[in-house]
């Protein structure tokens, strides 16, 4: 796993990792604003091209210092000689600020009018570590990049837009509809991976895996789903396992909500029933879809959870949306989380059904719940995870239970194996991450809020690292960022380990983020065939598909149905 990167050789078109000499030839170097986000002030917010309304930025992050604390970014000086400073950087209102190298503040000021590139003056840097900190800072700029070069005839306007680690390479882009979702599987029936694309309103987009559109089915409009925070309902799964997926999602037809199963190819309706949800108009605060194994054999059973407000219910279909049972909770909105989790908790090949503080059996009754300590809508779980924890052969569930933070069940009763604070916990993944750290360990987001009011953004996230007993190792950043981050999971390089990503971050074995994508995380997996997970983001009607471009191997087999429903089509970006 490469150290902590962000300084990149421009003349060589490598990227350099903290604490890694360059080369005497290496004559430019460029830190981006991610080197000034481990030691983060308290307050200051990250941003892309789309908020600042600009053209491009520098792998598309900007750093924008909303406080008058310093920021610091440290990084290894290839070679001794004079470097003349260039930086790219914007403001407003009487904002600026000035840059310090090497324990030196420079006589330029920065960061006072629209994008572009201002030339400071040269100085002598001796190789070896340094530090830099944007220093007198008057509130409101937005930091891009900042080069150093040795070159007297270097052209910041030449610097690519986009240079990422070494190991990145993009292998797919698709220009979709703004999603609320995407789902993936196989509806052509040529073994490639497909997508749905399920928008804000509910509407359906079908594409194959070279980005054609088959179909599409547009929603009517509806304020209240149009104003749902939460991800559309909707999976793609071969139901009747002919080799080519049905696409499973919810349509409004003269007034009526149905649960449809769509042919694949067309789009035309094989069977629907209404869905099921009390009679509009209704809140659309949690409408999801998974696919379940309720009896021996292949999975084939759809669960749809429904939140309406006020009353909540899980509702159990066999591959022919014939009724098998259901479950209807009276409780207010969240209260039973924001989806469905289908898993064989007891090892007998059958799904039981985790929703939150209740765990259901394959046939719909109540095997256990703790609405006794999580008896107040707003203490539910955001997300699962299920993972042998103290290596018993049996796994624990693992949930980011809002406000509580970190909570670890007992899968057969429910009792509390310990609980941890990690502010509003969100999502939640776990494997063998760090080094010197025995067992498995958890990473969690930690979310706080900002006050709308006065002007902050609403969503921040912060990496807090558990190990499998619940002790705190650390926290990466120091303080939170901007934004609503995912975690992703899966082997990047073929090595038979798994890697953690987080928001546009690979997380080291320290624990800490390297800045390794343009975009936001969105999901992980298999998706071109290479026989390693690939990343992909998704911002602003972009979806990218990335991979390792130094594998080390390659898996020998594609995933089998039932990993590949836990995987991919049972995903959830919430």
């Amino acid at each position: 796993m490469p150290a902590p990167a962000a300084v990149a050789a421009i003349a060589l078109g490598a990227v350099l990792g903290a604490g890694r000499a360059a080369t005497a030839s290496e004559t430019a170097l460029v830190v981006d604003a991610s080197e000034f986000f481990h030691e983060i002030p308290k307050g200051n917010a990250i941003a892309d091209a789309r908020m600042l309304r600009v053209e491009w930025l520098f792998n598309n992050t900007a750093l924008c210092l909303r406080v008058p604390e310093e920021a610091r970014a440290r990084w290894e000086i290839p070679a001794s000689g004079a470097y003349r400073v260039y930086v790219r950087s914007q403001g407003r209102g009487g904002s600026s600020f000035r840059l310090a190298i090497a324990g030196r503040t420079l006589a330029g000021v920065f960061g006072r009018g629209a994008l572009s590139w201002e030339g400071g003056e040269t100085v002598e840097l001796a190789s070896g570590p340094a530090e830099l900190r944007l220093v007198e800072i008057a509130p409101g700029s937005c930091l891009d990049a900042i080069v150093l070069s040795r070159d007297p005839a270097f052209d910041p306007e030449a610097l690519p837009r986009r240079r990422l680690p070494p190991d990145v390479t993009l292998l797919r882009e698709y220009k979709i509809p703004p999603a609320g979702a995407v789902k993936f599987g196989d509806v052509t029936g040529d073994g490639r991976t497909d997508f749905l694309v399920l928008t804000r309103e509910y509407s359906a987009h079908v594409f194959d895996h070279d980005g054609t559109e088959l179909w599409n089915w547009k929603a009517p409009p509806e304020g209240a789903r149009e104003r749902a925070s939460f991800e559309p309902p909707g999976v793609i799964w071969d139901l009747d396992r002919d080799g080519r997926a049905e696409v499973v999602h919810w349509r409004l037809e003269e007034g009526v909500e149905w649960l449809a199963v769509a042919e694949s190819r067309s789009g035309t309706v094989k069977r629907k029933i209404p869905w099921p949800t009390r009679p509009l108009p209704h809140d659309y605060n949690n409408f999801r879809l998974a696919i379940g194994r309720l009896a021996p054999g292949y999975p084939s059973h759809i669960l749809a959870f429904t939140d309406s407000g006020g009353e909540i219910s899980v509702h159990a279909y066999d591959s022919q949306l014939q009724l098998l049972w259901n479950r209807t909770e009276k409780r207010k909105k969240d209260h039973l989380g924001h989806y469905v989790y289908p898993v064989d908790l007891t090892g007998d090949g059958v799904d039981e059904v985790v929703v939150s503080a209740m765990v259901l059996d394959a046939r719909g009754r109540k095997l256990w719940d703790r609405f006794d300590l999580f008896s107040d809508h707003h203490d539910h779980a955001d997300s699962f995870r299920f993972a042998d924890l103290d290596e018993d052969g049996r796994p624990e569930i693992l949930a980011p239970f809002s406000d509580v933070g970190v909570v670890v069940f007992r899968a057969s009763d429910g009792e509390v194996l310990w609980k941890h604070p990690a502010d509003h916990a969100q999502q939640l993944e776990v494997g063998r991450f760090l080094t010197d750290v025995p067992g498995l360990q958890i990473a969690v987001t930690a979310r706080t809020y900002g006050n709308r009011a006065a002007g902050e953004p609403y969503l921040w996230g912060q990496v807090h690292w558990f190990d499998a007993r619940g002790k705190l190792l650390a926290k990466w950043p120091r303080n939170p960022l901007t934004g609503n981050p995912d975690f992703v999971k899966g082997d990047w390089d073929g090595d038979g380990a798994d890697e953690l990503f987080w928001y546009k971050f690979r997380l080291d074995r320290q624990g800490r983020g390297v800045l390794y994508f343009e975009d936001p995380v969105y999901h992980m997996f298999d998706f071109t065939g290479s026989g390693r997970d690939e990343v992909i983001t998704l911002a602003g009607g972009i979806m990218r598909v990335y991979g390792c471009a130094a594998p080390r191997g390659r898996r020998s087999a594609r995933l089998d149905p039932d990993r590949f429903r836990w995987k991919v089509t049972n995903h959830t970006h919430y």
